[in-house]
C-alpha cells in the first residue's frame, strides 16, 4: 500500500494536465497545471504470534513497521477472549523507532482461546494489526503415585 501511495504521487508530481483556459491571450487556449503531492507515511504495524504460551501465560510479540510522521508513539496489544471484542489492553510503552516490542500477559486461564492485535497511538492517530488468536496449554495431569499416596 505504501509503495502504491509512493508511485501514485510520483505519476501525478510529474504529470502535466491541460486544462481549457478561458483566457483569450493563451496560446493554443490551454493551460498547464503541475500537480504535487507530498507522502506521509502511515503510522503501521503488525501483530506477529504468541510465544512461550504456558498453562497460565503468554508473550504477544508484535512490529512497529512505520511510525508514520511522529517522532515517538505508544505501542501496546489489544486483547480478550472474544474475536473482534479485545476488552483489555497491554500498558502502552512509548517506542521511538521501528521494530519489535512484546508484552507478557499473566494470570490466563488454561486450555483457554485467547485474541489479540498490535496497537500503536500517535497523538490521535490509532493503528492495529490484524488479529491472532493462541490457547493457553492444558494442565498436566498429576502422576498416579500422587493419587496412590494421598
Amino acid at each position: 500500500m505504501k509503495f502504491i501511495a509512493i508511485v501514485l504521487a510520483l505519476i501525478i508530481s510529474l504529470a502535466a494536465i491541460e486544462l481549457p483556459c478561458p483566457s483569450a491571450q493563451a496560446a493554443n487556449n490551454t493551460a498547464e497545471v503541475n500537480l504535487t503531492a507530498n507522502v506521509v507515511s502511515p503510522l503501521s504495524v503488525t501483530t506477529n504470534n504468541a510465544r512461550w504460551i504456558t498453562v497460565k501465560g503468554a508473550t504477544l510479540n508484535g512490529r512497529l513497521d512505520d511510525l508514520g510522521s511522529f517522532d515517538s508513539v505508544d505501542v501496546s496489544f489489544e486483547w480478550g477472549t472474544t474475536s473482534g471484542s479485545l476488552d483489555k489492553e497491554t500498558r502502552p510503552k512509548p517506542k521511538r523507532r521501528t521494530g519489535a516490542f512484546r508484552a507478557r500477559l499473566q494470570r490466563l486461564s488454561p486450555n483457554t482461546t485467547y485474541y489479540f492485535r498490535a496497537k500503536a497511538e500517535g497523538d490521535g492517530t490509532i493503528a492495529y494489526g490484524d488479529e491472532l488468536s493462541f490457547t493457553t496449554k492444558k494442565p498436566k495431569k498429576p502422576f498416579w503415585w500422587f493419587w496412590w499416596w494421598r
